[in-house]
């Protein structure tokens, strides 16, 4: 009876892990932004969190506050008087990898994604599609991608300094 109890529990173990997700993280991922109209607006965080599941989810969470800037005066408006960085302290983004079976978690390359998901900032949530790269190596992703946010879209009014923002998420993940 022993050896019936220990057989199935192995049996059951071992299917458990099989159907496990993997999932991929990093605390520095980097994203930058720049104004197409105006070089000085521009910061970069390096200190975002992330995770990436061979499941195809995949977030980011970045404190406002973590972006830096060239001039202190312009770190100060950004965080005071447009993302209001006391009362909006994250940008939290959550979706999925649309064309997952184009990517190959197991073996070393550079595949082309889409992702769909859900941006927050500001207090405002907008559906986001965005097209990256997801490149293995040595079985862990590094993961990139580019896209535009417009201001007005997350309630923020920046139309004196710029109307726009290009995105640029690159996160290496353990």
């Amino acid at each position: 009876m022993k050896f019936v109890y220990v057989f199935l529990t192995g049996i059951l173990l071992l299917g458990t892990q099989a159907e496990a997700q993997k999932v991929f993280g990093t605390r520095n991922g980097k994203i930058s932004f720049i104004s197409p109209t105006d070089e000085d607006v521009k910061a970069t965080n390096n200190e975002v969190a992330s995770r990436l599941a061979d499941n195809g989810q995949i977030t980011f969470s970045a404190l406002i506050k973590g972006f830096k800037f060239r001039y202190a005066e312009m770190q100060e408006h950004f965080n005071d008087q447009y993302l209001e960085s006391n009362k909006f302290p994250r940008a939290d983004f959550k979706g999925n990898i649309v064309n997952l079976k184009d990517v190959n978690f197991t073996k070393d390359g550079t595949y082309k994604v889409t992702v769909k998901g859900d941006l927050t900032m500001h207090g405002v949530t907008k559906n986001l599609t965005a097209n990256g790269t997801i490149e293995i190596k040595g079985g862990k992703p590094v993961a990139s991608c580019k896209f535009v946010i417009l201001m007005k879209d997350f309630n923020v009014d920046a139309s004196s300094i710029t109307e726009k923002v290009n995105v640029e998420v690159n996160c290496a993940f353990q």
